[in-house]
Formats: structure tokens, sequence, C-alpha cells
């Protein structure tokens, strides 16, 4: 017996005891059946509220589980659920479907996140307007790419330095730098330190005006080898 069946079935006994006579108690199979159907129904309750988070139908849910109990959540794990939907689609019909939720859900999500990195800047203002700010919170690109032409600087970029032993970061930042390219910097070995991070940035020539307009931020950042970021592999340079 599981440690929630009985858990649930001491619940159940308690309410029974309290509700029967004692010519008229149920017998311990009758209680764990009961404990049993309490758990699938809070499973099941459980289920139906991840579903509608996600704005999937209780099937889709249940569908999205079956997928990553296979070979989906060892090659995905951490997949959201309608992305491993769409990806596993059985039909064009279904994955446009997935692809549209996917990008309606994507845009709330993005709205809500801006809004809030609109009122972090606005604080920021308000509370150190003579400082250069370090960002705790920034939006994450997805997709990574390694910094190879010109055509690149058409979108804000998000890029991936260290402050120790990496010459090729510093050259890259001077030559976005040079033409004027949006970026947020994320420092992989910062600790923490915001002073770290603004020491490099002068360091660099990071031009505190432009940091303070919001055309560059700085940011504390970790590595993130599931997605090719590693302290041997900066700098890297990602497209928002």
């Amino acid at each position: 017996m599981t440690v929630a069946v009985a858990l649930l079935a001491s619940q159940a006994a308690a309410q029974s005891t309290t509700q029967s006579t004692p010519e008229h108690r149920p017998d311990a199979s009758a209680v764990i059946q009961e404990a049993q159907r309490m758990l699938e129904s809070e499973r099941t309750r459980t289920r139906t509220e991840q579903a509608e988070a996600w704005r999937l139908t209780e099937r889709d849910w249940e569908r999205y589980e079956a997928l990553m109990e296979g070979p989906r959540g060892v090659w995905s794990p951490n997949l959201d659920p309608i992305t491993a939907l769409g990806v596993e689609a059985r039909s064009a019909e279904e994955r446009r479907r997935y692809a549209e939720l996917l990008v309606a859900v994507e845009r709330e999500r993005t709205e809500r996140e801006l809004a809030f990195q609109r009122a972090y800047d606005e604080a920021w203002q308000r509370l150190y307007p003579d400082e250069m700010p370090v960002d705790e919170f920034t939006l994450r690109p997805r997709n990574a790419f390694h910094f190879t032409d010109e055509g690149a600087l058409q979108a804000r970029l998000t890029v991936y330095v260290a402050v120790e032993a990496c010459e090729r970061c510093d050259s890259t930042v001077s030559e976005l730098l040079a033409q004027g390219a949006q970026m947020d910097i994320f420092v992989l070995d910062s600790d923490g330190d915001d002073a770290v991070i603004r020491d490099w940035a002068r360091r660099a020539g990071v031009p505190a005006d432009r940091v303070r307009a919001r055309d560059i931020t700085l940011n504390h950042g970790q590595p993130d080898p599931e997605h090719g970021i590693t302290m041997g592999s900066l700098p890297q340079v990602y497209p928002r």
C-alpha cells in the first residue's frame, strides 16, 4: 500500500468510524477501496487544473503525460506540455492547433514579463538613478546561435560572456558596441556580485548612458549546458 493510499485509508476509516455504528463498520478492503477512490479523485482534480493552466483538455494532458513517459521524456525532459504535444502531433491539423495555442500562451507570458521588466526599470531609475543597472530579471532567449555576421544585428541580442580568461568576450562586446547593437549581456562568472559586472563593463567600454537607457542591460548569468552555454564556449550571442 502506498503512503498516499495509507494516509487516505486512515482518513476514510476515521470518517467511517464516526458515521457508522459498531455493527455496521466497513471492513479493511472497503476502507482501502474508498481511499483509492479518493486518491483517484484527487489525481483527476490535479490533472484538470494542470490542463486548464495550459489551456489544454484533459485528453491532451493524458497524452502529454504518456509522451513524457516515453522517449520524448528522455530526449526533452523539460519540454513544456504544448510544445511536447506539437512536436509529437499526429496530423498537420493537430500540429497547427498546438502551434497557435503556444503562440497565444507565449504572447501573454511575454506581455506579463515585459510589464514587470518595465516596472523594474522604473523602480531602478527612482532608487538608483546614478548607478549602472544590473538586472536579475530579463527574458531569456529560446534559441542559441554563434555570432557570425552583421545580419544578426537586426534583432536585439543576448550576449553570454565571462569576466576572467575570455579575451574574445571583450572583443566581441566591443565589436557589437561599435555597430550599435542593442543587447542583454549575461556575465557567467560574476558570482552574484554587481560590482564585478560594473567593473567589467567599465573596462569593456560599455557606455553607462546606454545602460541607463536600456539599450544595453547587464545581468548575472550562469552556465546552461543543456543549451550549450558553458564557460568553455564563450562568447555566445543569441537573438531575442
